[in-house]
């Protein structure tokens, strides 16, 4: 008998459930719906790749959501964020506003679009390293970060032979030699192309086949412009969901053996609290990386020159990481050379037209998970949508703030060895800048009232209802989570996979 599977989401995770379960099984189908729209052929492409800058723009457009600054949803306008760094923000719209008494996330954003932030996203993808490891999933998570990196089209060496990613590389690892950091070239996904650049990894890249219209038909479906407005509980397990087309309001019920939400980190809590599915960690633990950063004009001829002709539709030329060391480094720094600078100078600006280029440095620290960071659900607020509006209750602490100032320490030297910071250089990003929300339905090992689902992404107590999305890690991280995610996607896709079939 066959199986019917309805995943709510088009980003990263929600396509490693949809393209796991049809490779994994013959007689299981699957609905997979998006709020937003389509904004790319194939479907889900990162578009860093879109050659046309206006076409570009226009897409990022596309996935800014409902604007409506009652609601506290607002798009975020091209030009206006720092990109390039830990990920990209134009092509996101503000979500949730600060709980009474909290400064809250001012930056906290989402895409909605097919193929969610992975539509938008730099594609860095470190792995996890000692703490930031999920201990309880003990010596299967390496398998999985390994299948994780096959699906995303993960390479360590990003533009390797490059001589300015030689010689970036040897400066920066010679700063930091004598403090035993390991300084490597930031594995990234994308696939290098022959003349030296990247085509950037989308969910295009982890949904395959699936991303070309009408591939595998017969079990298979993308329907875009459709709202998860409710799950549907019966006897205690979910059994479909209610769905809202956006282009006539008209709802539906869609009946399914299994549920998979996967509409990030923020809206998948909300769409559990609308439908009732409301255990005590639902929203808590919220963590993410603050981040500091900043843009250096490097030195004249530190670097060798670019050699003139066309650019590359990205310019970014050179990706260098220096990894977490819990004791020496506990951070994650990723540096970006590119020979425009990442974000907007005044003409009259000094630091304009740097012939040597310029380097965007951050250095993201972690945040310890505390229950009182969270998500709060307003029913009687909604959000543009009509779902419960979202507020946010969120600190940054003396521990984060002593964090940022040793990374602080790390980031001046390595500007120091490279050349100078632009003018307002380096800046604490506002909370919500990474757009890498954590622990908002959070895993765990035992139903203790602290985690919202098993290691294998089941909700606790409710059969039928699978989560997706780095709202499941539980640690406290510095790393790019996208990797992890899509790794623990993995583990539940294969878990679900075998549930459906015995």
């Amino acid at each position: 008998m066959s199986s019917r599977v309805l995943i709510i989401g088009s980003g990263p995770t929600g396509a490693t459930y949809a393209r796991r379960l049809l490779d994994r099984t013959d007689d299981v189908s699957m609905l997979m719906v998006e709020a937003g729209p389509a904004l790319t052929d194939p479907l889900g492409m990162n578009v860093r790749n879109i050659t046309d800058p206006a076409a570009r723009a226009e897409a990022k457009k596309a996935s800014q959501g409902p604007a409506s600054d009652q609601a506290g949803i607002a798009g975020i306008p091209t030009g206006t964020a720092v990109e390039g760094t830990v990920t990209a923000r134009q092509g996101t719209h503000l979500v949730g506003r600060a709980a009474d008494g909290s400064h809250g996330m001012p930056a906290a954003a989402a895409a909605t679009c097919v193929g969610g932030q992975g539509a938008h996203w730099t594609c860095a993808t470190p792995r996890p390293v000692g703490s930031e490891r999920i201990d309880f999933l003990g010596d299967e998570l390496d398998p999985l970060l390994d299948e994780a990196e096959q699906l995303l089209h993960t390479t360590h060496e990003a533009f390797s032979g490059a001589p300015q990613a030689i010689a970036l590389l040897d400066v920066v690892d010679k700063e930091f030699a004598g403090d035993g950091l390991l300084v490597q070239p930031l594995p990234v996904a994308g696939d290098p192309q022959p003349d030296g650049s990247m085509r950037w990894s989308g969910t295009d890249v982890v949904l395959g086949d699936l991303a070309h219209r009408g591939a595998r038909a017969d079990r298979f479906e993308l329907r875009t412009g459709t709202l998860a407005v409710r799950l549907v509980l019966e006897n205690g397990a979910v059994v479909g969901a209610v769905l809202r087309d956006l282009s006539t309001g008209t709802e539906s019920e869609e009946r399914a053996d299994a549920v998979v939400v996967a509409a990030d980190a923020l809206r998948t809590p909300a769409l559990l609290w609308a439908s009732g599915i409301r255990p005590d960690a639902l929203g808590r633990y919220l963590t993410e990386h603050p981040l500091i950063f900043g843009v250096v004009a490097v030195r004249e001829g530190l670097l060798p020159p670019v050699a003139p002709g066309a650019a590359p539709v990205d310019p970014v030329r050179v990706v260098v990481g220096v990894r977490f060391d819990e004791e020496r480094h506990p951070f994650h720094a990723q540096m970006l050379y590119s020979p425009v600078c990442p974000v907007p100078l005044p003409p009259d600006s000094p630091f304009a037209d740097n012939s040597a280029g310029y380097v965007g440095m951050g250095w993201g620290v972690r945040k310890w998970p505390r229950a009182e960071d969270r998500l709060l659900f307003e029913d009687d607020v909604p959000d543009a949508n009509g779902l419960p509006g979202i507020r946010i209750s969120y600190e940054v602490t003396q521990r984060e703030q002593g964090q940022l100032e040793q990374a602080r320490a790390f980031q001046a030297r390595a500007a120091a060895a490279l050349g100078t910071f632009i003018d307002g250089m380096p800046v604490v990003m506002p909370p919500g800048s990474s757009l890498h929300y954590m622990g908002t339905v959070r895993m765990g090992p035992d139903d203790d009232g602290t985690s919202v689902c098993d290691s294998f992404s089941q909700v606790w107590g409710v059969p039928g209802l699978v989560l997706a999305g780095n709202g499941l890690i539980p640690t406290a991280n510095s790393c790019n989570p996208t990797l992890t995610s899509v790794a623990l996607a993995v583990r539940g896709a294969d878990a679900l996979a075998d549930r459906l079939t015995t």
